[in-house]
Parts: C-alpha cells; structure tokens; sequence
C-alpha cells in the first residue's frame, strides 16, 4: 500500500472514531454487537462499549504496521497484498462499527442487506488475494502443517480461496434471501469448507514426508 493509501486509510479510521464519539449520546443504554447466522440481533452491550468497538478499526490498523517487524518470516510480505489485506480488514470492521450504530438506532436500514453484502464481498476479494499470501505466522491459514512447507502452504491457500470466493458469493444474496434455512446452510458449508481445507493441508504434508 503507498504511503498515501496509508494516509486515506488513517483518516477513515479516525473520523470513523470521532464519528461515533459524536453520535455517543444519541445511542441507547444497550447496543447491539452481534448478530446470528441469519444476521438478527442475539447480544446486546452496555453502550460503553461504543467507545471499544469504535476505536478497533484504528487498533487494528496499527497492529498491521506491527506484525511485519515481529513475525520471523517478515521477508515473506508481499507489500502490495498485504496492504490491500490491511485495508480489506480495517475497512470492514469500520463498517460493522458503524452498522451496530445504525442498527441500535433503529434508522430503518435493512441490517441483512447491508451486513450479507459487505461481508459478502469481503470473503470474495480476500478469497481473490488469498493464494498470493507467502508463508507466515499471522495472516492466512495457518496450521502447522502449511507452515512446515511453501509448497503446502501455496496449495492450501489456493484451495482457500476458492471456499472464501465461492461463500462470498453465496453470501451477496442473503440479504434478499429472507430465510433462515438458506443463512444456516451458508454457515454450515463455511464451517465445514475451513475443516476441509485443514484437512487437505494434512493429506498433503502426510504425502509430503513419504515422499
């Protein structure tokens, strides 16, 4: 990412903060912050806690400029994917700040809509930029077995990213989709997709120490 994206990124991240400051006192005492596979509300907080979920984008951006120093395989980041994965991240939690505002003060927007297409088209660009992530030890699918070698770490991600595009996909309609039945069976192919995807790392460092 160039040092002006960096900037903009900043910018989103603070306004966001001083956004919500803003709005603080317009919020009632119970905030929602989370929601259920069907993406209706099922935990609330104190409003307290605006102050936290306001503050993560920004949190979370600066963590970003840190994991490069500390990670041992630091020579592994790819500047322009892992900025383009930083700002991804920053960007969604910025909105899902803003989506519990708009959802605890009850402004008529469609939370299902909203929430299914942005996450939706989350899943699909990191599921895009997933394979061209090199070994490391903080961003990408790291299990023991894709990190003992760069040949199963590029197969495992490869197969990653298709289960991220593919659920993205699946996800961009969920909001129109009014049905349960169809958010549940989305949930339960992600979480069997990632047991698989483990698996498949596994199978092939079996074949790898035979070999």
């Amino acid at each position: 990412m160039s040092k002006k994206g960096q900037i903009i990124l900043w910018i989103i991240t603070l306004v966001s903060f001083a956004g919500i400051l803003a709005v603080y006192h317009k919020l009632p005492e119970r905030v929602p912050i989370h929601w259920d596979s069907n993406w209706e509300v099922d935990g609330t907080a104190s409003k307290n806690m605006m102050f936290l979920i306001g503050a993560i984008p920004a949190l979370a951006n600066g963590l970003f400029y840190l994991l490069p120093v500390i990670d041992p395989r630091r020579k592994n980041y790819d500047a322009k994917t892992y900025g383009l994965m930083k700002a991804v991240i920053v960007l969604l939690f910025v909105f899902i700040s803003w989506a519990t505002v708009v959802s605890a003060l009850k402004l008529g927007i469609n939370d299902k809509l909203l929430l299914s297409f942005i996450i939706g088209i989350t899943f699909i660009i990191m599921g895009n930029y997933l394979p061209k992530v090199k070994s490391n030890f903080f961003i990408g699918i790291k299990n023991p077995w894709a990190l003992s070698d760069a040949t199963i770490w590029r197969k495992t991600h490869k197969v990653g990213g298709y289960l991220f595009l593919i659920i993205g996909l699946l996800m961009l309609p969920m909001g129109i989709i009014n049905t349960s039945l169809y958010s549940n069976i989305i949930f339960w192919l992600l979480l069997i997709g990632i047991a698989a995807v483990n698996i498949y790392s596994y199978i092939l460092y079996r074949k790898n120490i035979r070999a």
